[in-house]
């Protein structure tokens, strides 16, 4: 008799080898991880100066969801796929407002009040500090 074990498969056994039990896999995720995580740091040392700690952290916030959102596209055609998913070039992010910035990639920052309401008045720049 044959059972029906096509039901129990869950999405991670149907690939050949779980992350878990392969060194080589492992050793792929941390280098990205390490990589993505070090991009992050640099982006935020190259930042100007003159700067708000605000915009700081909206730009890390943004570098932050763009890393996570290309790490699950296919990565031959992650560009095009982000252009067909958010209606916008990777590049045109930079150059949008906040605020639309924002609601396109559906970013939600854990703020205090006070810093609410700088970040209402930053909504109208760009990734840049720039008047969008």
């Amino acid at each position: 008799m044959q059972t029906n074990d096509k039901q129990a498969m869950s999405p991670s056994d149907l690939s050949l080898v779980t992350p878990g039990k392969s060194s080589r896999l492992l050793a792929m995720r941390d280098k990205a991880v390490t990589a993505n995580v070090l991009g992050q740091n640099q982006c935020i040392a190259e930042a100007p100066a003159k700067l708000r700690p605000e915009l700081l952290l909206a730009r890390q916030a943004i570098e932050q969801r763009l890393t996570e959102i290309m790490a699950k596209l296919p990565a031959g055609k992650a560009r095009r796929l982000f252009k067909i998913r958010y209606g916008v070039e990777l590049e045109q992010i930079k150059v949008l407002p906040l605020k639309r910035v924002f609601k396109l990639l559906e970013i939600q920052l854990p703020i205090t009040q006070q810093q609410a309401t700088v970040m209402k008045l930053l909504g109208d720049l760009n990734y840049n500090g720039e008047l969008a």
